[in-house]
């Protein structure tokens, strides 16, 4: 007899946010996770595909950019909603939501407002300018899309994120390009940055943000496992 589908597909835009979750037993938690690499098109196409595999539920996982003032690197961003620039919103489950604010015990948990961007918001006056505009806490690259499939099909959605750099951080400009197509490393793009003296103190801090936040990140997973919050997450 074949194995049923996972219940729960989760999906991460990059390796380093999917590693977070390969050793927990996916099969005896009813998840599948799926690495979609970088951007709103791939998110939705594994979104998608998920759907079409049987997924009941979706779940955007990995890491976030800060927006609001007061949200530190290794808060995570559970939101109520998922917003875009242009004013489209969507809710994520109530229900599923509840259940997960259990977190707020373990870890520092944001409840406010996701803002999904197609480019990332590198410097400080972007992010500024869309907490002011759009009153979101932080900001991701395909959280939207994946709630967008959600919304089509039916199925519930829920956010789990964890903020790595600060609205104060600047991201150094070519960072997009540190990420290929499928959200691995490109080893050579970042050493070619830390050749830069003038980068060196930005690199520093933001390589503390990174070791921090996928710290939390873990945990999270681990927590998440270990309380079976997801299991059913198919319920409304």
């Amino acid at each position: 007899m074949p194995a049923a589908a996972p219940r729960t597909a989760i999906i991460a835009a990059l390796g380093s946010e999917s590693a977070a979750l390969a050793r927990l037993p996916h099969a005896t938690l009813g998840w599948s996770v799926v690495q979609s690499g970088p951007g709103p098109e791939r998110a939705q196409r594994c979104a998608e595909a998920a759907v079409a595999a049987g997924a009941q539920a979706l779940v955007s996982w990995g890491l976030a950019g800060g927006l609001a003032a007061d949200v530190e690197p290794g808060t995570v961003v559970l939101p109520r909603r998922v917003v875009m620039q242009r004013g489209a919103t969507f809710a994520v489950s109530a229900a599923w939501h509840e259940r997960l604010a259990v977190l707020g015990e373990e870890f520092t948990v944001s409840f406010g407002d996701l803002l999904t961007v197609p480019a990332a918001l590198g410097s400080r006056a972007a992010k500024a300018a869309a907490a002011t505009a759009l009153g979101a806490v932080a900001v991701d690259m395909e959280s939207a899309a994946i709630a967008a499939v959600a919304a089509r099909a039916r199925v519930p959605f829920v956010v789990l994120r964890v903020v790595v750099d600060a609205q104060r951080d600047e991201l150094p400009a070519a960072a997009e390009s540190w990420i290929d197509e499928r959200g691995n490393t490109r080893t050579a793009a970042v050493l070619g940055e830390i050749v830069r003296p003038s980068d060196w103190l930005s690199l520093w801090r933001l390589a503390q943000r990174y070791r921090k936040a996928s710290g939390v990140l873990a945990n999270l997973g681990r927590a998440v496992a270990s309380r079976r919050l997801l299991d059913d997450g198919a319920g409304s």
